[in-house]
């Protein structure tokens, strides 16, 4: 169930809410409520993988319990183990034969397994209370705040991907508590706020780039088409910061304060500021359970630190860009984004400052460069947009520019979506109230008229 489509929006919300509310006064009923509603969304778009996510849920926390018990750590390793192997399993097996048929040419069959909704983001936030747990940080929980933990319907699908110790005390709390007013209206600012992102900015572009990438597939571009493909990063980011604001938003009308996931990356002045601002929950995830352990582990002699500290910061970003996609696109992207990172921390410490207004250039090249490799679904057409980059564009075309130039400098110009948030919210405001219901309404209208878009992260 898309969070931009009449279903959602006119139905299922709704009827939560109502549900919600009529729980909220009960405590034992809290949570199996949200976890009813939770696993109806899930089953709603994606009803063959239903079982799959509940055997995933009481699987992993039979295993953190058999932990508990036995006190072996192995018990969790063996988990963690087997949620990467489901998830290589589903995501990277086709992937995988490719290759291997490419290299040996036996004739391999790709396997052809339709990919689970979600299944990236719910097997990382197993991994994370795993891991936690295995190294005493984590307490042993309940299955029932567990299994809202994993499958709450707000970032189950896509994120923002919290820890458990942002989330999990927080549910089964009473959500109408004295004060419930303002964070109600909070959570519908964000959700207003990301719907218009996704359907006035986001879908819009993506109208606008997606028969130009069709295009790339397939031959060279025609002139002027491939400046309007190097923006598809704006688009990736008003889709996926989009996603993440509604989801911020719904956690708000259900009493979850779900992590922020975007801080106005497209202001960042450099690739490691960059890279601070944009999908934050999931480079928080590649931080500390991914690069950190690689630093700290004796690979190389003490004297050669620094080579291990690059090459661990290098394999992170190239992990970020698998982590995307099984194809060699991705690892190019999460390789390029690796050595730009590498790059700028070294120039940091070594090289001359530079100018802000020349990091910020510098930066958003590199993001709007790499952001057509991650897009393009293949060297070769991405390589089709590149050149395409040779000859500029009609002047008489240049009107076709609007769509993307607007909403490109509103991402440079204007604050993050939450602090925006936060001033809007600040106090009681009848004309805000007015202005967001007129929005709803323009919203509505607009979903009527145009096919809905998927969310692009739901891909992943």
């Amino acid at each position: 169930m898309l969070f931009n489509s009449y279903a959602f929006l006119l139905v299922f919300l709704p009827v939560a809410i109502v549900l919600a509310r009529m729980a909220d006064p009960y405590p034992a009923l809290r949570m199996p409520v949200l976890i009813g509603l939770s696993l109806a969304f899930y089953g709603y778009g994606d009803p063959p993988f239903l079982l799959l996510l509940i055997a995933s849920i009481t699987g992993n926390w039979l295993a953190a319990r058999l932990f508990a018990r036995f006190k072996v750590k192995g018990i969790l390793t063996c988990a963690i183990i087997a949620n990467l192997a489901l998830l290589g399993l589903f995501k990277y097996a086709d992937f995988a034969v490719a290759n291997l048929d490419l290299l040996i040419g036996h004739g391999f069959q790709p396997l052809q397994l339709a990919l689970p909704l979600g299944i990236s983001f719910f097997t990382f936030h197993h991994i994370m209370y795993l891991t936690d747990l295995r190294a005493g940080k984590a307490p042993l929980t309940a299955l029932d705040r567990y299994a809202l933990y994993i499958a709450f319907f707000p970032q189950a699908i896509a994120g923002p991907l919290a820890r458990w110790s942002e989330v999990m005390e927080q549910f089964g709390q009473r959500i109408y508590a004295p004060g419930w007013q303002q964070r109600f209206f909070l959570g519908i600012v964000f959700i207003v706020g990301g719907l218009i992102e996704k359907i006035m900015f986001g879908d819009r572009i993506a109208r606008l780039l997606d028969p130009i990438y069709a295009q790339a597939a397939t031959g060279p571009l025609p002139a002027g088409d491939a400046w309007l493909a190097a923006f598809v990063s704006v688009q990736i980011f008003y889709d996926f910061a989009g996603y993440s604001d509604i989801a911020i938003g719904l956690g708000l009308l259900f009493g979850v304060r779900l992590p922020f996931n975007f801080d106005a990356p497209l202001r960042a002045t450099n690739m490691q500021d960059f890279w601070q601002r944009w999908h934050m929950t999931l480079m928080a995830f590649l931080r500390d359970y991914v690069f950190r352990p690689m630093v700290n582990a004796r690979v190389l002699p003490r004297r050669l630190f620094a080579v291990q500290y690059f090459a661990a910061m290098l394999i992170t970003m190239v992990l970020c860009g698998l982590w995307h996609g099984a194809s060699w696109s991705f690892v190019l992207w999460g390789t390029l984004h690796g050595v730009a990172v590498v790059v700028c921390a070294l120039w940091r410490r070594f090289g001359p400052r530079l100018p802000a207004v020349l990091g910020w250039l510098l930066t958003f090249l590199v993001v709007l460069g790499t952001g057509v490799i991650f897009r393009a679904g293949s060297v070769e057409a991405a390589w089709h947009v590149f050149q395409g980059l040779a000859s500029l564009p009609p002047v008489e075309r240049g009107v076709r520019l609007l769509p993307i130039v607007i909403p490109t400098l509103a991402a440079v110009l204007l604050p993050a979506s939450q602090d925006v948030a936060a001033r809007l919210t600040r106090r009681p405001n009848v004309g805000l109230a007015v202005l967001l219901g007129v929005a709803v309404l323009a919203l509505l209208i607009e979903l009527g008229e145009r096919d809905v878009h998927e969310f692009i992260y739901f891909k992943f």
